[in-house]
């Protein structure tokens, strides 16, 4: 792709402390930037009937990454995407495991989850700015997510989930009709099921307390 297109600059966002500086030189360099999407997950097994077993420093550095760091971006992206006069976006990365968990990673199921409340009282603080906040809601898919390097009980894993390249297509679909939210495969079907209701009752609870942070 050519770089008037797009741009990698590698970063460990675990580092949370070097998240400010990272964010100060990527808006000074992409002055033009009006969409960040946030992707980066790790997922690890955890069984907590062998209690012995649990590392709290894994368990530290998955929620670290899947959902601290995801505040600590969006607030560092934040003032810049508000001072825009056009319309900007937060997108983010949560998971299907966001609404329904499974039993062998409770913590990133938890994390998602946490995600996932969170991006609904971000879009509701941030009605009527020009900065909209979008969720993907991915299936399993075959990324390295799944690799036995990191997940010794699981093989084969890059073969567990739907190919990348369909996700990939439904998913830019969803976006490019401008969806807010965007569940795929699997995850459309549980999010279907009682998603919506779910979010009904929030915005009666929103509404009851006022609106307002």
């Amino acid at each position: 792709m050519a770089k008037t297109k797009a741009t990698a600059v590698p970063f460990d966002i675990t580092e949370m402390d070097k998240i400010p500086n990272f964010v100060t030189n990527i808006i000074k360099t992409h002055t033009d930037l009006d969409c960040v999407l946030l992707n980066s997950g790790i997922q690890r097994g955890f069984d907590f009937t062998k209690p012995e077993s649990i590392d709290m420093s894994v368990i530290e550095t998955e929620f670290k990454t899947n959902y601290l760091s995801f505040l600590a971006l969006t607030k560092a992206f934040l003032p810049f995407l508000q001072s825009k006069k056009e319309p900007s976006a937060l997108i983010y990365t949560t998971s299907g495991l966001a609404l329904v968990p499974i039993l062998r990673c409770p913590n990133y199921c938890a994390s998602k989850a946490a995600l996932h409340h969170f991006i609904l009282v971000l879009r509701e603080q941030l009605k009527g700015s020009n900065v909209r906040v979008v969720e993907l809601y991915p299936p399993a898919v075959q990324t390295e997510i799944h690799d036995e390097k990191h997940q010794p009980d699981i093989k084969n894993g890059g073969q567990i989930g739907m190919p990348l390249d369909r996700f990939t297509e439904e998913a830019y679909a969803g976006l490019a009709a401008g969806d807010e939210q965007v569940p795929v495969g699997m995850s459309r079907n549980w999010y279907d099921s009682f998603e919506p209701q779910r979010q009904q009752t929030f915005q009666k609870l929103v509404k009851m307390m006022g609106g307002k942070p």
